[in-house]
C-alpha cells in the first residue's frame, strides 16, 4: 500500500473502501497488527517526540484522521523555486507563503489538498468501517478502555446498528489501572476476540498496543480508538453535518469536549497543540529539510 512520509511518520494513501478490505484480509489471517489513526495532534507530538514516531511506525498502517493531515501532505508537496533553495531566508519566507495559501485551500478551495492524500477517515468513521469487517468475517470484538458508562453505552449503541457483530468481552480503562491484580491481556485471551478496541488515551492506548500486542494470542487487529466510544455513546456530540463535511470535525471534538484522560491534556493545550504547535512544527520542518518526494515513499 502506497505512504507519504509526513515529518517522519508513514501515513497511508488508502481509501474507505481499500481501509475496510485491509481489515477484512487481516482480521482472516493470523498474526496481530496495529492500526494507527494519525491526526494533527500525533503528528506535532511525533516530530518532537521520537519514541511516539517509531510506535506509530511500528503499526501495520496509519490513516489520515482530518484535513489536517492532507494539508500536511499537500504543503509539503509544493515544491521550491530554484532561488528559494539556495538562500536560507527566500526559503523561510517561500515556507510560509506556501503554508498561507494551502492553509486557506482547506476551507476555500478543499480539491486543492486531495492529494497526495485523497481521503481522510474521520475517528469514528474508521471505527464503524472497522466493526462493521468485524461483523462480515464473524470475528469477535474486544472493547477495552473508556469509563464504563461509556462502554456499556457504545457497546449498547453499536449492537442496535450492528446486530450480528460479536462483542466478545470488555474491561474499562480504569479498573485496572487501580487494582494490579487485574490483567488486561490475560482478560483478552480468554476470549476469542479477533478485533481489539483500545480506548485509553494517546499516548498511553499507542504504548499499550505496541507493548502488549505480541502477547495477545487471537487479535488479528488493534486500535487505538481515543474518544471514540464517548461519541458513540452519546456522552459526546458529534459535529453537524456541514462541519463534518467543512473537514473541521476535529476542531469541533477539541472545542466543544472535555479531554477524556490526563494523558491528552486540557481542552485548551490539545487545541494549541492541534493547530498552531502543529502548523509551526509542520512549517519548520519543511525550512530544514524541502519539500518531499511522493515517488521515494
Amino acid at each position: 500500500m502506497k505512504t507519504v512520509n509526513l515529518c517522519g511518520v508513514e501515513i497511508a494513501v488508502v481509501s474507505r473502501d481499500s481501509f475496510a478490505d485491509f481489515v477484512i484480509d487481516r482480521l482472516k489471517g493470523s498474526g496481530g497488527c496495529a492500526v494507527c489513526k494519525v491526526n494533527t495532534e500525533f503528528l506535532a507530538r511525533s516530530i518532537s517526540d521520537k519514541a511516539f514516531q517509531k510506535a506509530l511506525n511500528d503499526s501495520a498502517l496509519n490513516i489520515a484522521d482530518g484535513r489536517g493531515v492532507l494539508w500536511a501532505a499537500r504543503y509539503l508537496t509544493i515544491s521550491s523555486k530554484p532561488l528559494a533553495t539556495s538562500y536560507k531566508l527566500l526559503r523561510a519566507a517561500e515556507a510560509v507563503w506556501q503554508m498561507i495559501y494551502s492553509g486557506a485551500a482547506v476551507v476555500f478551495n478543499p480539491k486543492y489538498i486531495s492529494g497526495p492524500i485523497s481521503e481522510n477517515i474521520p475517528g469514528v468513521d474508521a471505527l464503524k468501517l472497522m466493526l462493521k469487517a468485524a461483523e462480515e468475517t464473524r470475528s469477535g470484538v474486544f472493547f477495552f478502555g473508556a469509563t464504563q458508562t461509556d462502554l456499556d453505552g457504545a457497546i449498547g449503541n453499536i449492537q442496535k446498528e450492528m446486530p450480528k457483530l460479536i462483542v466478545d468481552g470488555s474491561l474499562n480503562g480504569y479498573d485496572f489501572q487501580n487494582d494490579k491484580s487485574i490483567d488486561p491481556v490475560d482478560i483478552i485471551n480468554k476470549t476469542d476476540a479477533k478485533l481489539l478496541i483500545v480506548a485509553l488515551g494517546s499516548p498511553m492506548q499507542e504504548y499499550w498496543v505496541r507493548d502488549n500486542l505480541p502477547n495477545l494470542k487471537n487479535v488479528r487487529v488493534a486500535v487505538g480508538e481515543g474518544g471514540s466510544l464517548a461519541f458513540l455513546s452519546g456522552t459526546f456530540k458529534r459535529a453537524p453535518k456541514w462541519v463534518q463535511e467543512a473537514g473541521l470535525e476535529w476542531l469541533w471534538r477539541l472545542f466543544m469536549n472535555k479531554s477524556l484522560t490526563h494523558q491528552t491534556g486540557s481542552r485548551l493545550q490539545r487545541v494549541w497543540n492541534a493547530v498552531p504547535i502543529f502548523i509551526y512544527e509542520v512549517v519548520k520542518w519543511k525550512i530544514k529539510n524541502g519539500a518531499i518526494d511522493v515517488e521515494d515513499n
